[in-house]
């Protein structure tokens, strides 16, 4: 009885070890020439960020300003259809956006218990062709 106590005792211990070890090391890699197996991979449309992204989280999606909400904040709708609100800082010079022209934007998530938008850093206009 004693030696299965101490062989089932044993068994714990060593899964426990292998449990512990590093996992998910499969070669991929998020950012190039970071380190391997992360699958941080960022929301890249309306819908995932809605329902996947954080606060703060930056993210990069691609769309086209479609509607004016006031102040600094207009609808951007991607390439799905989808659409979320965005806030373009007064302190920096957009002019070179327009309605409907496709574009890239960067920012940060802005998520709070009832909305969600996100605060453009960068945009920049698309070539046609994509």
């Amino acid at each position: 009885m004693k030696k299965i106590a101490i062989l089932a005792a044993a068994v714990a211990l060593v899964s426990t070890a292998a449990l512990a070890a590093p996992q998910g090391f499969d070669g991929s890699s998020a950012v190039p020439g970071g380190p391997q197996g992360f699958n941080n991979q960022a929301p890249n449309t309306v819908a995932s960020v809605k329902s996947n992204a954080y606060d703060d989280q930056v993210v990069t999606l691609q769309g086209r300003l479609t509607k004016y909400l006031g102040k600094d904040h207009y609808e951007f709708t991607d390439m799905a259809g989808q659409t979320i609100e965005i806030e373009l800082d007064d302190d920096q010079d957009w002019s070179f956006i327009s309605k409907d022209m496709p574009i890239e934007i960067t920012g940060e998530v802005d998520k709070d218990l009832i909305s969600i938008s996100i605060d453009v850093k960068r945009a920049v206009p698309l070539q046609q062709g994509k």
